[in-house]
């Protein structure tokens, strides 16, 4: 028996968040003696978001499921809108959920994000499977716009990155987990550290750093329409850039480069100086990552061989694009220092 605390934080979400709740209510949830909550906090929206809310979540009725909308009263931005969630999860709930209002959900993947929590003790955060998707349909179900088939708008960044994801997630050290759908149990009282915009990351390095392990639920599957091209995608590429920037001045960022194993501590140390290092010596750095295979066996070996030769050519050209939106945080954050609040433009 498990009940989840969905959390869905939102700022002028008008145009998705009713979509969001259908989807949710069409999810299999987990079985349960208590009844599971989805929790919309708006952040000061000013597009009527909590208002189209409360009216979707008044039109839905699910067995064992309740829908209650919050208004941010910790502090501006996503982070306090999810304490303002936590707060309310201290009630008898097994495991909290945190997703996006874009993004959809396939049908099982709140029971598919919680079961690796459930198969092994140690496991402290779980993230779901990215899949870029040309448009999703208004009704919450999986399916493209004016109803038929998704179709894909993946990138070979996106595939390498799942790659990634997936080998790291088989030693417990997922690093870039997935704020669009990530879970962890409600007994580890996590909370988001204010001053830092990267919500995910922040609550990834304090459960690496208090010892547990944060994996990758591959059939935790969520869809998610790209920004439209232009200044939109621009400034959400730069946007995250700071928030990672901002990231790298974590008050407890010595403690992730020190935690968990060689393997682990080697790995931090390769993401936290990924927009600093060089040349081949970040190439070899990167292979390092995927050389893990090694000691997870002969087939993993034969898989890294031939990621690492796949990549050797489109990971130097991907670090120079970090390298350069790095140093445009930068300056960006010299100038004036991000807030935690931001808003994206839907499609």
């Amino acid at each position: 028996m498990t009940c989840l605390a969905v959390i869905v934080p939102c700022r002028n979400e008008a145009a998705v968040i009713a979509r969001k709740l259908r989807n949710l209510a069409a999810c299999r949830w987990p079985a349960s003696q208590g009844t599971h909550s989805v929790f919309v906090v708006d952040d000061g929206s000013g597009d009527g978001t909590a208002e189209i809310a409360r009216r979707e979540a008044t039109a839905l009725s699910i067995p064992r499921v309740r829908f209650e909308v919050l208004a941010n009263d910790v502090r501006p931005g996503k982070p306090g809108a999810i304490e303002r969630a936590l707060h309310e999860t201290r009630r008898s709930f097994d495991f909290v959920i945190l997703t996006d209002a874009d993004v959809v959900l396939a049908v099982d993947a709140l029971d598919e994000l919680v079961q690796p929590l459930l198969d092994d003790a140690r496991n402290a955060i779980a993230t779901g499977a990215q899949r870029f998707v040309e448009s999703l349909a208004d009704s919450g179900d999986v399916a493209a716009a004016g109803g038929g088939e998704l179709r894909a708008d993946g990138s070979f960044y996106d595939w390498a990155s799942a790659c990634v994801r997936s080998l790291e997630s088989r030693a417990g050290i997922v690093f870039s987990v997935h704020g669009q759908l990530m879970a962890w149990p409600a007994k580890l009282d996590l909370l988001p550290t204010a001053g830092i915009a990267a919500d995910d990351l922040d609550l990834m390095l304090q459960a690496r750093v208090a010892g547990w392990r944060v994996v990758r639920s591959p059939k935790a599957v969520f869809f998610e329409v790209r920004a439209p091209r232009g200044e939109a995608r621009k400034l959400q590429v730069i946007r995250r850039a700071r928030a990672y920037h901002q990231f790298l001045r974590h008050s407890r960022i010595g403690e992730l480069r020190a935690a968990g194993s060689w393997l682990a501590r080697r790995q931090a140390a390769l993401y936290l100086d990924a927009g600093r290092v060089r040349g081949p010596w970040t190439i070899l750095a990167l292979g390092s990552i995927f050389l893990a295979g090694w000691y997870l066996g002969p087939a993993a070996a034969t898989l890294v061989a031939a990621v690492v030769a796949l990549l050797f050519l489109p990971a130097w050209v991907l670090l120079r694009i970090v390298r350069s939106r790095m140093e445009i945080a930068e300056a960006l954050e010299a100038r004036s220092p991000m807030g935690e609040r931001w808003e994206t433009a839907r499609r």
